[in-house]
């Protein structure tokens, strides 16, 4: 007897206990609408955002870090101090509608900071 391929067919899914499984289907992301602009207008939306509660432009490295924050990529910003990375993590939180917050972690290598400010 043959068998489609539809029958024999898993679901990656179907390999992951059942707390991964929780864990993807629960991801927090961002409005489609937003995942979906076009570079340009994301980036105005970005900025319009930006402007609310900061008087200073975002950088072209913070903006270009938000962008892929959007578009879901694991991102990484290795800058000096002083350089605005916190704005990055308050930027990309604001985007979240106020009901649908997420938790942004940001690595502060502390060592080193309190090294940079003695000196």
């Amino acid at each position: 007897m043959a068998t489609t391929n539809d029958e024999n067919a898993h679901s990656p899914l179907d390999a992951l206990n059942v707390s991964q499984q929780e864990n993807i289907q629960s991801k927090l992301s961002l409005r489609e609408d937003l995942q979906n602009m076009s570079r340009e207008k994301l980036e105005e939306h970005i900025r319009t955002t930006n402007a609310k509660f900061y008087s200073e432009p975002l950088k072209p490295i913070q903006m270009e870090t938000v962008v892929s924050l959007v578009r879901g990529k694991h991102t990484f910003t290795l800058a000096g101090t002083g350089f605005g990375k916190t704005r990055i993590g308050e930027v990309y939180y604001r985007l979240f509608p106020a009901y649908k917050k997420p938790i942004v972690i940001v690595l502060n290598p502390l060592d080193s900071l309190g090294d940079n400010q003695v000196s």
